[in-house]
């Protein structure tokens, strides 16, 4: 068998080898938690979407992208302690280094541009602590409804991502 022929055969394997976004899901879990507050909804958004828990300590699945991952939560009394992170950063998956042998630019361009490169931490978490500020104006909340209206309408927002802000800002 001729060398050309051996190449041939084995190519497509070592891409296939190092291809993070064959070998590996685009999705994950992620759990998040408020501390000691419990019930409180959070947001997690990225490149690829919104996500939401519905009630902390909770999980989602969320797409993974290769930018930091966002983070608010909320509840009605509470705010963000201050050590509290509003995102977290993706990390690379091992497997998307043999990319550089095997998949070549190509292959890292299309890995990190389908998430499929990069993961977020299993586990988040978020402390929150007791609020003793002046809450939101009747004003300023109507305010925000209105924006939020007009980021649904202009196609900014899905309909459950618009029904699911609307209800943080109304708890």
């Amino acid at each position: 068998m001729s060398t050309l022929k051996k190449i041939t055969k084995i190519l497509p394997i070592c891409f296939l080898v190092g291809c993070a976004s064959i070998a590996d899901n685009k999705m994950q879990a992620v759990s998040v938690s408020t501390g000691e507050v419990t019930g409180a909804m959070c947001t997690l958004t990225n490149t690829k979407g919104s996500f939401y828990v519905q009630s902390t300590p909770g999980t989602v699945t969320i797409q993974q992208a290769c930018d930091p991952l966002a983070i608010m939560c909320n509840k009605k009394g509470y705010k963000a302690s201050a050590g509290a992170s509003g995102a977290v950063q993706d990390q690379t998956k091992g497997m998307a280094w043999g990319n550089i042998i095997f998949g070549g630019i190509i292959g890292i361009a299309v890995d990190r541009s389908s998430g499929a490169a990069c993961r977020y931490p299993a586990n988040i978490m978020y402390p929150m602590e007791k609020d003793n500020e002046v809450k939101q104006q009747p004003a300023d909340l109507t305010s925000e409804l209105k924006k939020l209206n007009d980021l649904y309408k202009s196609g900014g927002l899905t309909k459950q991502e618009y029904d699911q802000a609307k209800a943080m800002l109304l708890k």
